[in-house]
């Protein structure tokens, strides 16, 4: 019997790769982002010479938003692959905050990114003058989202 054990313990720890494929295809998205981002910063310096300030700051919020995505796509494809994996080993060109992230920590970061895209949104809404009803409830969504950050940040405290 223990030996049937074992082999189910190493079978079931040997599953955790067939996550890697979904890794993958996280860090394929970063890949469609830079496409997004591409065309985005065309339209900036095609419209750059009459553009009004307003265009200019929507673009780049645009811009920041994209980049703000695929940092969290790749921070979390990073840290999930080494907290459910293996430990990524590269000296030298490793973050600082690689390795000392749990899952509780991972959540929390992810809170605060949605929460600076919700704030983006928000603000670009704002700006191009969206109805009182979606600009309320956008600044509900963001609250809702602030809140919940607040309470993960919290939760990760005790």
């Amino acid at each position: 019997m223990p030996n049937m054990q074992n082999s189910f313990e190493r079978l079931l720890l040997a599953s955790r790769w067939i996550l890697l494929p979904l890794y993958m295809a996280l860090l394929a998205t970063v890949l469609a982002l830079y496409v997004t981002v591409g065309r985005e910063v065309i339209h900036l310096f095609a419209v750059l010479p009459e553009a009004k300030d307003t265009e200019m700051v929507l673009l780049v919020l645009s811009i920041l938003d994209l980049v703000l995505v695929a940092n969290l796509v790749v921070m979390v494809a990073l840290s999930s692959y080494e907290s459910s994996i293996s430990p990524i080993e590269a000296e030298g060109d490793k973050p600082d905050w690689l390795g000392k992230l749990d899952s509780s920590g991972i959540k929390l970061k992810v809170a605060l990114s949605v929460v600076m895209i919700s704030a983006i949104h928000l603000l670009r809404a704002y700006m191009t003058e969206a109805p009182p009803r979606q600009l309320l409830a956008l600044g509900v969504v963001h609250l809702i989202f602030i809140a919940s950050a607040l309470g993960l940040r919290q939760a990760a405290k005790h």
